[in-house]
């Protein structure tokens, strides 16, 4: 199935800052616009994560590197607090131990608010 797709450079200094450009929060248990910011900002300070990707209801950051396996499940924790459906609508199996072992895998943080 093929998507459409806009490829968009929004003038911003920082990275959290595209969503107050961009419509892009505050329904069913998403974060409203000043929450995502603040947080993006802090996940970039501390891990270099960067919003990459949005749809209408999902979102991915982009890091450097994979979380440091000693650090993903106090990473996974966080995450599963700010979007928990990431777990709670995940696969079967899905824990926040999982995410954590997805977390150290992956550069890719995926969100998605249904």
């Amino acid at each position: 199935m093929t998507y459409p797709l806009i490829l968009a450079k929004i003038p911003v200094k920082n990275p959290w800052e595209i969503f107050a450009y961009l419509p892009f929060s505050g329904w069913n248990e998403c974060p409203n616009t000043p929450e995502l910011m603040a947080v993006v900002k802090g996940w970039f300070e501390q891990h270099g994560a960067m919003p990459a990707v949005m749809t209408h209801d999902e979102l991915e950051l982009l890091l450097p590197a994979p979380v440091p396996r000693g650090k993903a499940m106090d990473v996974a924790t966080e995450l599963y607090g700010f979007c928990p459906d990431v777990v709670d609508q995940g696969p079967g199996e899905a824990t926040v131990g999982t995410l954590a072992d997805v977390l150290r895998q992956s550069a890719i943080w995926y969100f998605g608010w249904d």
